[in-house]
């Protein structure tokens, strides 16, 4: 009984890693998500939506008629899917969060490339400390800057669960 306890434990654990890695990947690059959200969107209001001719004995299969319906079902399912409501989901976090938290996740979508002076793990913590001191001046110490992009992360796996996002 006390290993099966000890199982769920650690499946609950992985699944809340899971849960912040994703959250904060969706902070990181909302960006550039959003801009592909709304060029797909475009495409698809304006028709030029590139699509594969898979026929391959002719010409190109035609669908039946009703181009308006089929544009109000593809935007329909464009608003709707995963990655709308997830790009929606961090629009509420940064509704949600102070000016400072705000500034945190700017810089930390600067920084997402900046790797450790080892080579390894990414070091986003001190180019962030530094901007951030250029920008307010206020330069949070290490554990500070640490601190509040969990509680940021956190706010975003919330609200991600409440918009019923998918984790993967």
């Amino acid at each position: 009984m006390e290993k099966m306890q000890t199982v769920t434990g650690v499946d609950i654990q992985e699944q809340i890693r899971r849960e912040n890695k994703v959250a904060a990947a969706w902070l990181i690059h909302y960006r550039e998500r959003k801009r592909i959200h709304e060029e797909r969107r475009r495409e698809i209001e304006t028709g030029t939506k590139k699509e594969r001719d898979e026929n391959v004995g002719g010409g190109r299969a035609s669908e039946p008629g009703r181009p308006t319906e089929a544009m109000a079902l593809a935007l329909d399912a464009h608003d709707n899917c995963n990655n709308a409501m997830w790009l929606l989901a961090v629009e509420d976090v940064m509704r949600i969060i102070g000016p400072k938290k705000r500034q945190l996740i700017e810089l930390r979508q600067e920084c997402r490339f900046y790797i450790g002076p080892d080579g390894g793990r990414p070091g986003w913590t001190a180019p962030v400390q530094q901007r951030f001191g250029e920008i307010t001046g206020w330069c949070p110490a290490e554990q500070t800057v640490k601190n509040m992009w969990a509680d940021i992360v956190n706010v975003a796996v919330r609200v991600a669960s409440a918009r019923e996002c998918r984790f993967f």
